[in-house]
């Protein structure tokens, strides 16, 4: 961590997912087929849906003001994901002794 002029800090934090549902990507932006251009055209939008692989980690740079929302956000656009950002939550997790998680 680096201390800041403001008194702010900042430095990496590693983030461990641990998702019970699958997250959806948009719909890709050109078609590839005929048919695909079709139903894009007629108001059909598809997008895809898949589960992270458990444990998934991913590293960000964040300061001491980031707030968890910002965070989440973050995460969200490094995957290209489009669901509510609401519908997550950070927890805390120690590595220490107890291995306890607190949101």
């Amino acid at each position: 961590m680096v201390l800041n002029r403001d008194g702010s800090y900042t430095g990496f934090i590693r983030v461990l997912f641990k998702l019970t549902r699958p997250v959806s990507l948009p719909p890709p932006r050109k078609a590839s087929s005929p048919q695909e251009e079709g139903q894009q055209e007629g108001g059909l939008k598809h997008r895809t849906s898949f589960y992270l692989p458990k444990d998934t980690a991913k590293h960000l740079h964040i300061s001491s003001r980031t707030r968890a929302r910002e965070v989440i956000e973050a995460l969200l656009n490094k995957f290209t994901v489009v669901d509510n950002p609401a519908k997550f939550a950070l927890f805390e997790r120690s590595e220490r002794e107890n291995q306890s998680e607190c949101p």
